[in-house]
């Protein structure tokens, strides 16, 4: 005999692994988003979560610079279809992986439709090994 749970944890036993995704935001710059950002992914780590940390800032992106790694390819490489994310990922410390940002790279807030499927597609491919 099924309890009433029994559906419940069926669909999730079958429901495909889905990494959790943590937005640092703010409206101002300066506030101490990067920083932030990556003392919780080496916090993660840390606790042995699979963390990949994608610097997102449209302005100035800093997280190579705080972290002291030096990358020849970034996001843009991604956004323009040039490289996987895999490709651009580099590792930090503490085991997290990072994606490097790209500064002065304000059209990625107009990303055409094809652009931003390609982003997103991306991200997809690294669900299964990040947590």
């Amino acid at each position: 005999m099924n309890d009433q749970a029994q559906n419940l944890r069926e669909l999730v036993q079958r429901r495909q692994h889905c990494a959790q995704v943590i937005a640092v935001t703010s409206g101002k710059g300066g506030v101490g988003k990067t920083n932030t950002s990556v003392n919780l992914a080496i916090a993660l780590a840390a606790r042995g979560r699979r963390v990949v940390l994608m610097d997102a800032d449209l302005g100035l992106a800093n997280v190579e610079v705080l972290l002291g790694l030096t990358s020849f390819y970034n996001l843009e490489h991604v956004i323009e279809g040039e490289k996987s994310l895999r490709e651009v990922c580099i590792q930090g410390p503490g085991g997290i992986r990072v994606i490097p940002g790209s500064s002065g790279l304000a059209r990625v807030a107009d990303l055409t439709t094809q652009m931003r499927d390609r982003l997103i597609e991306e991200l997809r491919s690294l669900q299964q090994e990040s947590d």
